[in-house]
C-alpha cells in the first residue's frame, strides 16, 4: 500500500494532515497489483468442474482486505488509538476519537471559561473562540449526515435492477458507448448530427436507404436506453430527494440534478436544494441546446429570423427555376436533383447547409416548447397553453423566472396583484451589487443572493432587473448610467461576437423596460383567461350546480315537497 500524506503545519489554531491510501497494492517494480485474483473450484482429482450450463465453477479470491467493508472504520480506530498512545506519552491531556460526536453523547464543544473580570481584549479573543467552536460543531455535526450523503450517492449504481444492468450492456454494444447521463447526451447530439446530414442527401435525390435504416436502428436503441435511463433516475430523484415534486420538473432538469448529485458526491438538501433546483432550471433551456447545437440560446425572436434568413436563401436560389421551399417537400426533393452539376454545385452548397440549419432550428424550438410547457404546466396547471403561441409563451416563461423564481402555482389573484404592482425584488444594498457587476466593479460570485446571480445571467431579465434599480431612489445615479452603459457594450460585443463566429447569426436587441411596464404590456385579459381558463370553467360549472339546485329546491317548496 501508499500513503499519501499532507501534512498542513501552516495552521496555527488548526494543524492537519490529509492521508490518501491505495486500495490496490503495488508490485516490487512499482507496477500496479491486484486486488483479487480467480480460482477454479476443483474436484478431488484436481480437475476443474463444471455448472450445468457449462461454465467452470469459480470463486473470487481476494488477496487483499482494504476493500472490506468495516476496514476503514478499523483504521480510524487504529489511528485514534496511535494518535491517544503518543499523547500520553507526551503528557498531552487532549484525546481524539474516530466517532462521531454524537456517537460519543456530546452535543458541544468545550471551551475555556473566561470570566466578567477578563480585560476586553481577553473577552474579545474569547468571542472569537466561541465562534469557532461553533462552526467546528456544526461541522462536526454534519459529519454523519456527509457520510450519509455519501453512501446514498454510491447507492446510485445500485438503482439498476438484474434486468436493467443487463439490458444496459445490450444496448452498449449496439449503440457503440458507454450508457450513462453524459455519454447519452452526446450520442444524442451526434445522431441527431448524422440524421440531419442523411436526410438532406435523401432530399437530393441519392439512395440513403441503407444509411437510414442503420439511423433506424440507433434511434430504437437510443430511445430505450433514454427511457431506461429516465426511470432509473425518477427512481433515484424518489429515494434521495423524497420532498421534490419530480411532476413539476422536465426531465433534461432531474438529470441535471443526478449529475450533479454525482459530480459533487452530495444529497443537497434545504435551502440550498432550493437554490441548486432554481439554478438547474434556470440554466437547462441554454444547457440543452448548446449541448446540441453548441450555440447560447437567446430568443425564440432570434430563431425565427435565423430560420427566415434560411428559408429567404433557399428561395432565392430556386426562384432561378421559378421554385420555392415549400416546393422541395412537395416535390420530395426531385426539383434538387436540377442542381446536381458541377455548374450548380454553390447553390446545391447553399440549399443543403440552410436546409440543415432549417432542420436544427426546429429541433431547438421543441426543446424551447417541453421546457416552457413542463415550466408553465406547473404554475398555471389550468391553462390551456396550445392556445399560446411560443412568442406568448416565452414571454410568460421569462416574467415568471423574474418574479417567480420558485416555480410555485400562482392562483389568478396572485398573478393579477404581481401585474398591478411588481413586487420589488431586491433590496439596495443588492441593486447596487447587481449594477456594480454590470459596471465591472465586482464578480458574479461575490453576490450572495442566488436569485440575482440567475437574474443577471439572462439579457431578458437581466434588463428586468435594471428597471427595478432605475425606481431605486438610493441609488447613485453614476453607477447607474457606469452600469447601464458597459451592459449595453458588453451586449453589442456579444453581437459582435456572434456575429463574427455563429453563422448566419441574427441580431436580438432587447429594450429597457420596467417590470411594470412589462407586466402590463404582457398580461392582457386575454392572456389571463387563457392561463386560468379551465379553473374559470370549473368555478363556472360549480355556480350552474349550485344554481339548479336552488332552482329545484324553490320548486320543491312551491309544490309543498311533492314534486319528484
Amino acid at each position: 500500500m501508499v500513503a499519501d500524506v499532507a501534512i498542513h503545519r501552516d495552521h496555527d489554531e488548526n494543524p492537519h494532515a490529509h492521508v490518501m491510501l491505495t486500495n490496490r497494492p503495488f508490485n516490487a517494480d512499482g507496477s500496479w497489483g491486484q486486488k483479487a485474483k480467480k480460482e477454479y473450484i476443483l474436484d478431488e482429482n484436481g480437475n476443474k468442474t463444471y455448472t450445468a450450463n457449462g461454465h467452470a465453477r469459480s470463486r473470487k479470491i481476494w488477496l487483499v482486505d482494504w476493500d472490506k467493508v468495516g476496514k476503514v472504520e478499523e483504521w480510524r480506530k487504529a489511528w485514534a488509538e496511535h494518535v491517544n498512545s503518543v499523547f500520553q506519552e507526551k503528557k498531552i491531556d487532549e484525546r481524539i476519537s474516530e466517532k462521531t460526536l454524537e456517537a460519543q453523547g456530546i452535543n458541544d464543544i468545550a471551551t475555556q471559561h473566561v470570566g466578567v473580570t477578563g480585560n476586553r481584549d481577553e473577552r474579545a479573543e474569547f468571542n472569537e473562540l466561541v465562534l469557532e467552536n461553533r462552526q467546528h460543531k456544526a461541522e462536526l455535526e454534519s459529519l454523519d449526515e456527509k457520510i450519509n450523503n455519501e453512501l446514498k450517492v454510491k447507492q446510485l449504481k445500485n438503482f439498476y435492477s438484474f434486468n436493467e444492468k443487463k439490458v444496459i450492456a445490450e444496448l452498449s454494444k449496439e449503440l457503440h458507448t458507454f450508457i450513462d447521463l453524459e455519454h447519452l447526451e452526446e450520442k444524442n447530439k451526434m445522431l441527431f448530427n448524422w440524421k440531419n446530414s442523411v436526410l438532406i442527401k435523401q432530399i437530393v435525390g441519392k439512395d440513403v436507404s441503407e444509411e437510414l435504416n442503420k439511423v433506424s436502428q440507433q434511434e430504437f436503441s437510443l430511445d430505450n436506453a433514454n427511457r431506461l435511463i429516465d426511470k432509473v433516475v425518477d427512481r433515484s430523484i424518489k429515494a434521495m430527494y423524497p420532498t421534490v415534486d419530480s411532476n413539476a420538473f422536465s426531465m433534461p432538469e432531474k438529470r441535471q440534478l443526478i449529475r450533479e448529485t454525482e459530480s459533487e458526491n452530495k444529497v443537497f438538501t434545504g435551502a440550498e436544494l432550493d437554490d441548486r433546483l432554481s439554478m438547474i432550471r434556470a440554466d437547462s433551456l441554454n444547457r440543452q441546446i448548446v449541448a446540441l447545437t453548441k450555440r447560447p440560446f437567446t430568443s425564440l425572436t432570434m430563431l425565427s429570423k435565423q430560420e427566415k434568413y434560411h428559408i429567404d436563401n433557399i428561395n432565392n436560389v430556386l426562384a432561378y427555376q421559378g421554385y420555392n421551399y415549400e416546393h422541395i417537400a412537395m416535390s420530395h426533393g426531385k426539383i434538387l436533383r436540377n442542381y446536381e452539376s458541377e455548374e450548380f454545385s454553390k447553390e446545391l452548397d447553399i440549399i443543403q447547409r440552410s436546409l440543415k440549419q432549417i432542420n436544427s432550428i426546429e429541433e431547438v424550438r421543441k426543446i424551447v416548447e417541453q421546457q416552457y410547457s413542463v415550466v408553465l404546466g406547473t404554475i398555471f396547471p389550468d391553462s390551456e397553453l396550445n392556445k399560446l403561441s411560443l412568442v406568448e409563451k416565452e414571454k410568460t416563461y421569462n416574467a415568471v423566472i423574474y418574479f417567480n423564481p420558485k416555480i410555485k402555482k400562482l392562483t389568478q389573484s396572485e398573478l393579477e396583484n404581481i401585474v398591478k404592482e411588481p413586487p420589488i425584488l431586491f433590496s439596495t444594498k443588492e441593486h447596487n451589487q447587481g449594477l456594480s457587476y454590470l459596471a465591472g466593479r465586482i464578480r458574479l460570485e461575490d453576490i450572495n443572493n442566488k436569485h440575482l446571480t440567475r437574474v443577471l445571467k439572462f439579457e431578458g431579465t437581466k434588463k428586468l432587473f435594471i428597471g427595478e434599480a432605475k425606481a431605486d431612489k438610493n441609488i447613485d445615479p453614476e453607477l447607474l448610467k457606469e452600469a447601464t452603459n458597459r451592459n449595453d457594450k458588453q451586449s453589442y460585443k456579444n453581437e459582435f461576437y456572434r456575429d463574427k463566429n455563429m453563422e448566419n447569426y441574427q441580431s436580438v436587441t432587447y429594450a429597457d423596460t420596467s417590470p411594470a411596464e412589462y407586466m402590463n404590456r404582457l398580461f392582457s385579459g386575454v392572456l389571463i383567461s387563457v392561463l386560468y381558463n379551465n379553473e374559470n370553467q370549473r368555478k363556472k360549472g360549480l355556480e350552474e350546480v349550485e344554481w339548479d339546485m336552488q332552482r329545484k329546491h324553490r320548486e320543491q317548496n312551491k309544490s309543498g315537497g311533492l314534486s319528484r
